[in-house]
């Protein structure tokens, strides 16, 4: 999809969203636009960037370039009146240009277009590659067109968490600027990486590209690359070696990616990326009561959704877990599976919110199996119903976060779906009380509880496996891979040191809400 375009009259395509305003241009690069005449406010959404040629009308929110040296009076009047009947966004102009008996200012407010002046040292062409790296950020929640000094990696890490793939980002003599690799690699990305240089293997089928397109390797396989576009030049390459799980929207998430490269070759890094963070913000405040579903919603340019879903992710087994680190990389790789989404992370637990469509579960699993390498470890995820208003989501947050301990218990990691752990969410619930009342624990299990042998947690195993079999002997006997009889005679001498009867289903049920109790605050 081309969102920008330089060539002489031609006009570009599709506004994305959420919208690039034309502040974000005009604050992108220091010392590039003077606003000559806001007419009736720079407040406009931006899709892309056309040169003005009065045979073609420019698109709608497109930024109309006019690069005449000394346009006439009557050129920029027509361009600015073809402008508002189009919606552009605004007209620009070169520094310094304009006729001396030309009132910009009030030809521009009975347009209703503002004009910008841009200075001597930029190229349109520049010009043009920022405001397609903006549009193609957007994507991303890039707030902005000056990236950061490690936005190069970040872009890569989340980029390679999104696709399941190594990424590597070039510049135009195929030297490695940055690169991702969420798990194991092959041995031609393993020499690219070591050599900061594309292998000769790869090199020569890059010349020909315009577009992302896959090529294939001799003895490593597929690679997808595309080409990062800095005006009518190349400025680099953006590189995926699939991985198993590599979605078929790799082409366009890799050109997007690719797009918003461009950024880092149009002029020297500065300011800050921060639409990770704001919205982020906008998800704690809505979690823990200080904000709304409807600024979040606001700020996605989603005011009108009405249902949504809510995940939570966290550490499997003890295993490491989700620290603050990695909230702006899960944010940024939540947003390239889904544009919508939001991420934070509270108390070692993510959050994401995202807009409820067919198949959440399957966007939930992909997010968690991405979302565990850049936590370093295995992580458990859970899936909420469909949910409407703020109370709605924070209801749902601290059922979620119960949802994490219980599935974190269990012997795989796994994505879980909150209706079908109720139950055991509400013994989770009872386990946080327990850490109120230890009493509720004391009982007939104080014998196998401080016993200092290995039969303690041994026969503490034998009643768990039990309690899960539904209390089929022969069932937890397979699952502890003990012979039947043996099992068996565990609990008969379970019987006995405790002084219970497993028979009686009060006695029963009581030790097993306690066993279960225990499992949850980190067992015996």
């Amino acid at each position: 999809m081309t969102v920008v375009d330089n060539r002489p009259g031609e006009s570009t395509g599709v506004l994305p969203l959420p919208a690039v305003r034309l502040p974000r241009l005009v604050g992108a690069r220091r010392g590039w636009f003077t606003v000559l005449a806001p007419a009736t406010g720079i407040d406009k959404p931006l899709s892309g960037a056309t040169i003005w040629d009065p045979a073609r009308p420019p698109g709608r929110h497109q930024l109309v370039l006019v690069p005449a040296p000394r346009p006439a009076a009557a050129e920029l009047t027509e361009a600015l009146e073809t402008a508002a009947r189009a919606d552009a966004a605004a007209l620009v102009v070169r520094e310094g240009c304009l006729p001396r008996d030309f009132d910009v200012t009030a030809v521009a407010a009975r347009a209703g277009v503002p004009v910008l002046a841009v200075g001597e040292q930029v190229g349109w062409e520049e010009i043009g590659t920022l405001v397609r790296a903006l549009v193609s950020g957007a994507r991303f929640g890039a707030r902005s067109g000056a990236p950061t000094a490690s936005g190069l990696y970040e872009l890569a890490e989340s980029a390679a968490l999104a696709l399941d793939g190594a990424v590597v980002l070039t510049d135009a003599g195929l030297r490695v600027l940055a690169f991702a690799c969420p798990g194991t690699v092959d041995d031609l990305t393993t020499k690219t990486i070591l050599a900061r240089r594309v292998p000769v293997a790869l090199r020569d089928q890059f010349a020909p590209m315009r577009t992302a397109a896959w090529i294939d390797v001799p003895g490593a396989g597929p690679r997808l690359v595309a080409p990062i576009p800095v005006g009518h030049v190349v400025g680099g390459y953006a590189v995926l070696a699939p991985g198993a799980d590599t979605p078929d929207s790799a082409p366009r998430v890799l050109g997007d990616v690719a797009a918003a490269a461009a950024a880092w070759f149009i002029d020297e890094p500065a300011g800050r990326d921060d639409e990770d963070a704001v919205r982020a913000e906008l998800l704690r405040g809505l979690l823990t009561g200080t904000g709304s579903l409807e600024a979040l919603a606001d700020r996605l340019d989603r005011p009108g959704t009405r249902r949504w879903c809510l995940m939570s992710l966290g550490a499997h087994a003890k295993t490491g877990g989700v620290t603050p680190d990695v909230e702006r990389v899960l944010g940024r790789c939540a947003r390239m599976l889904n544009p919508d989404a939001s991420t934070a992370v509270l108390g070692a637990v993510a959050y994401v919110l995202f807009p409820a469509a067919p198949g959440p579960a399957a966007f939930a699993e992909r997010l968690r199996q991405r979302a565990a390498r850049a936590a370093g470890g295995p992580l458990v995820a859970c899936l909420s119903r469909p949910l409407e208003t703020s109370q709605d989501v924070r209801a749902e947050c601290g059922l979620l976060r119960r949802a994490v301990d219980v599935l974190a218990a269990r012997a795989e990691p796994v994505t879980g779906d909150l209706a079908d752990l109720r139950p055991h969410v509400l013994i989770a619930e009872l386990a946080g009380l327990a850490t109120d009342h230890p009493q509720l624990l004391h009982g007939a299990l104080d014998v196998l509880r401080h016993d200092d042998s290995p039969r303690g947690a041994e026969y503490l195993d034998t009643l768990l496996s039990w309690f899960d079999a539904g209390c089929d002997a022969t069932r937890a006997a397979a699952a502890l891979r003990v012979h039947r009889n043996t099992f068996r005679y565990r609990l008969q001498r379970i019987e006995k040191l405790c002084a219970i009867d497993l028979d009686d289903a009060v006695q029963r049920f009581t030790l097993e809400l306690q066993v279960r109790l225990l499992v949850l605050r980190g067992g015996w």
